[in-house]
């Protein structure tokens, strides 16, 4: 008997014990199962409504709603609702901005819990929804939050009176924090799918052919665009070699391509030819890139090809009609050249008083005549130079000179012009013994278009001086700087273009063809330099050029620091 009575105490003090674990089970088994909705499920829909469900059924209630924010209203909506089915509430919006102090925005503003044990007792529930249906008579809201950021609020009610213990609290918190980071999966996964989608339609839809393939040349992906150029549907096409697009003259392109490919990592705008489905070969400006997978390794390449046979087609065409352009210049200075010899010679022995005496009046008009013949000479000599230049009949003859030496030599030249305006003109450097890789004539040429133009373009008393100095490794700059009016910045962007003129700040027109900046251009680029213009309004202008100081086996080109 008395071992029974013990029996029977010791089996009532382990009830309590007893519960509190099954409690705690209960809840554990609930927290694990919205963990695993949420962590398994990326509807936004079944998520909400199965953390509704599990978050009513381990408190025994049966009414209750969440409300998610909306990004761009900053309102919350009911996305979830049980035992509440009012249209007049499911449709109702509650705008964090308003001024009103509601439960929702004070959950908000504190990202705590809201607690009422008995909603009948307090103001804010009395013109309230719940209040007027009478299912809820204590609710607690707790807000779902994701990284310390606000998504929403959950509301669980029960329809009596109940004093909500600080284990449900906690648990509906977790579930909160649990529900917050399901939504935000679902979130990044909707953005990861709509740019995912968008990039897709951009390929799909892209004018170019953007076409995948794997290590062995496996066409993987085949767009509209290729379909458009190449003439295969996607569905003939997937699964096959990327050979049936080469031309049979260039087997080994693929191989060469990918070889490329692994030491530059892109390839761009390498033309290219490519076979039709109907044969016709096309010309093709084509990009390869490779595809790599997660750890880095590569595991595919992506062509993108561009069709530029009408391109090049219009290209062919400009190419036989510039040729025929320079050989009619070149035609018709030639005969011009016969004729106008003819004039100077006449004029010349005129002068010269061969053919009798002439008087003042005579004088000056055959003076006039040789002026204007000697200024067409030049034009024909510039208009020949440059039809040679661009039909690439001309070839270089470099040595190596010195350039200090050749500058003074043409400084000298152009003196008596420069002294008619009391213009200083001097050579300048600081290296005497600068010597380049060079045409002398061609030089001269450059020399005598950037000097002559600087004395021409400086106004009386003022200054020319040719500067000469290393620049760079292997290449040596010259720079002819004057004293002139200077040149509008909208000017220079067009100096060299040839019979382009600038428009003098004087108003007045100076003499000359606009050939001879664009000849020196092609000149100094022929020796693989560059060409330059800095000026200043009101300061002058200074015209610089580099030539390379040796032949040049290795050396580069120095960007300019203007206008190059």
């Amino acid at each position: 008997m008395r071992r029974e009575k013990g029996l029977k105490r010791r089996s009532s003090s382990r009830e309590p014990h007893r519960k509190e674990l099954l409690r705690r089970t209960r809840e554990l088994s609930a927290l694990l199962a919205v963990a695993k909705t949420a962590t398994q499920s990326l509807d936004a829909k079944k998520i909400l409504n199965d953390t509704l469900d599990i978050s009513l059924e381990i408190l025994g209630f049966e009414v209750g709603y969440i409300r998610i924010l909306d990004p761009e209203t900053q309102s919350l909506v009911v996305r979830a609702a049980r035992g509440l089915s009012s249209p007049e509430f499911l449709s109702t919006v509650v705008p964090l901005e308003s001024p009103h102090r509601s439960i929702s925005k004070i959950v908000f503003e504190t990202r705590e819990p809201y607690i009422s044990s008995n909603i009948q007792k307090e103001r804010r529930f009395r013109h309230g929804f719940m209040a007027k249906e009478g299912t809820v008579s204590a609710a607690v809201f707790v807000p779902i939050m994701s990284k310390n950021r606000f998504m929403g609020m959950m509301m669980v009610g029960s329809p009596k009176p109940h004093r909500f213990s600080k284990d449900e609290i906690d648990l509906l918190m977790a579930f909160g924090s649990q529900l917050g980071v399901a939504l935000d999966n679902v979130q990044l996964y909707e953005e990861v799918r709509e740019g995912k989608v968008y990039i897709e339609n951009l390929v799909e839809n892209a004018g170019d052919a953007v076409i995948s393939i794997d290590l062995q040349d496996l066409i993987l992906s085949w767009n509209r665009g290729a379909e458009v150029i190449f003439g295969y549907r996607k569905e003939d096409v997937v699964g096959k070699g990327l050979g049936i697009l080469i031309p049979e003259a260039y087997p080994e392109e693929s191989e060469e391509i990918r070889t490329k490919v692994q030491q530059m990592g892109v390839i761009r705008n390498l033309e290219a030819r490519r076979k039709r489905k109907d044969g016709v070969i096309v010309d093709v400006a084509l990009t390869v890139s490779p595809i790599y997978d997660n750890a880095g390794r590569i595991i595919g390449y992506l062509h993108m090809s561009k069709d530029i046979t009408e391109k090049k087609r219009h290209e062919q065409r400009l190419k036989e009609l510039d040729k025929m352009k320079s050989d009619f210049v070149s035609n018709v200075s030639h005969e011009l050249r016969t004729p106008l010899t003819a004039i100077k010679g006449s004029v010349d022995n005129m002068l010269d008083g061969i053919t009798g005496y002439l008087n003042e009046k005579q004088t000056r008009y055959l003076t006039r005549i040789k002026s204007n013949a000697d200024r067409l000479t030049r034009l024909i000599n510039n208009i020949l130079d440059l039809s040679t230049i661009e039909a690439g009949k001309i070839d270089l003859k470099p040595a190596q000179l010195s350039l200090v030496a050749l500058a003074r030599e043409v400084t000298e030249i152009m003196r008596p012009m420069a002294a008619e305006k009391l213009i200083s003109l001097e050579v300048a450097s600081l290296d005497a013994p600068v010597s380049a890789w060079v045409d002398r004539d061609k030089i001269v040429q450059v020399l005598m278009n950037l000097i002559g133009n600087a004395v021409k373009f400086t106004p009386p008393d003022g200054k020319v001086t040719v500067a000469i100095e290393q620049n760079g490794n292997g290449w040596v700059q010259v720079s002819v700087q004057d004293t002139g009016p200077g040149i509008l910045p909208e000017e220079a962007k067009k100096i060299f273009a040839k019979f382009y003129q600038i428009a003098q700040l004087s108003k007045q027109k100076t003499k000359g063809t606009g050939l001879g900046l664009a000849i020196s251009k092609s000149l100094v680029e022929m020796h693989g330099g560059k060409i330059w213009l800095e000026s200043h309004v009101g300061r002058g202008s200074t015209f610089s050029f580099t030539v390379p100081a040796e032949p040049p086996v290795q050396a580069e080109a120095p960007a300019s620091t203007v206008g190059g």
